[in-house]
C-alpha cells in the first residue's frame, strides 16, 4: 500500500511593508519619519514643475535651451582662459579648438532657441536610439536565461520615443521636449509622493502599535 501523502503546509502569512520597516527607523524620531514629510513635498513640487512644463512646452524648450547654451559658453571661455596661459602645453591646440567650438555652439543656442531645442531633440534621440539598441542586445542575449518580455517592452517603447524625436520637425521639436520633460517630472513627482506617504504611512503605523 501507499503511504498517504504528506499534508501541504500551510501559506506562508502575509506581510506588509509595515511589518518590514525597522523599529529604530518607522519611529517617530527615525530616520523614515523624519524624511517622510520631506519626501512627500518634494514629489508634489516636481509633479506641479511636470504639469507646468506640459501646458507650457515651448517655454520649458528654451530654458533647457538657454541653459544648454549658457554651460557651453562657460566651458568654451574657460578652455580659452586654459589654452591662453599655455601656449608651451601638448594639448594648447586641443583645447583651443575645443573651446572655440563649445563658445561658437552656446552663442548659437542662446542666439537661435529653435535652432538650439532642434538640435537637443536629435542628441536626446540619437541617446534614445543607443538606448534602446542595448536594451534590444539584453533582450536577445538573456531570452533563455531571463524573463525578458518587460526589458523587450522597455526597448520597444524607447524605440519608438527615439523615433518620434529624431523625425520631429518645425515647432514639433519643442513641444516634444517640453512634453517629454514634463512627464519625467511629473512621473517623478508621483513616486516620491508615493514614497512618502509609504513612510508616512509606516510611521504612523509605528505609533499605534502596542509597547
Amino acid at each position: 500500500m501507499s503511504e498517504p501523502a504528506a499534508p501541504l503546509p500551510d501559506p506562508p502569512p502575509r506581510v506588509s511593508f509595515d511589518d518590514l520597516l525597522p523599529e529604530h527607523a518607522s519611529a517617530p524620531g527615525g530616520p523614515f519619519a523624519r524624511i517622510a514629510g520631506s519626501t512627500f513635498k518634494l514629489g508634489v513640487a516636481l509633479a506641479l514643475l511636470g504639469v507646468v512644463a506640459i501646458a507650457a512646452p515651448w517655454a520649458v524648450a528654451t530654458a533647457i535651451d538657454v541653459l544648454c547654451g549658457a554651460l557651453l559658453v562657460a566651458a568654451g571661455l574657460g578652455q580659452l582662459a586654459l589654452a591662453s596661459r599655455s601656449f608651451d602645453w601638448r594639448g594648447f591646440w586641443l583645447a583651443l579648438v575645443c573651446g572655440a567650438l563649445s563658445l561658437v555652439g552656446g552663442t548659437a543656442m542662446l542666439a537661435i532657441p529653435r535652432a538650439g531645442v532642434g538640435a537637443i531633440v536629435v542628441f536626446v534621440g540619437l541617446l534614445l536610439a543607443f538606448e534602446a539598441a542595448a536594451k534590444f542586445a539584453v533582450a536577445w542575449s538573456f531570452r533563455d536565461a531571463y524573463p525578458t518580455r518587460w526589458v523587450l517592452f522597455d526597448a520597444i517603447l524607447t524605440s519608438f520615443l527615439a523615433l518620434l524625436l529624431l523625425t520631429a520637425r518645425g515647432d514639433d521639436t519643442g513641444t516634444l521636449l517640453g512634453v517629454l520633460v514634463g512627464v519625467n517630472l511629473l512621473s517623478s513627482g508621483l513616486t516620491f509622493m508615493a514614497t512618502g506617504w509609504t513612510l508616512r504611512r509606516g510611521a504612523d503605523a509605528f505609533r499605534g502599535r502596542p509597547r
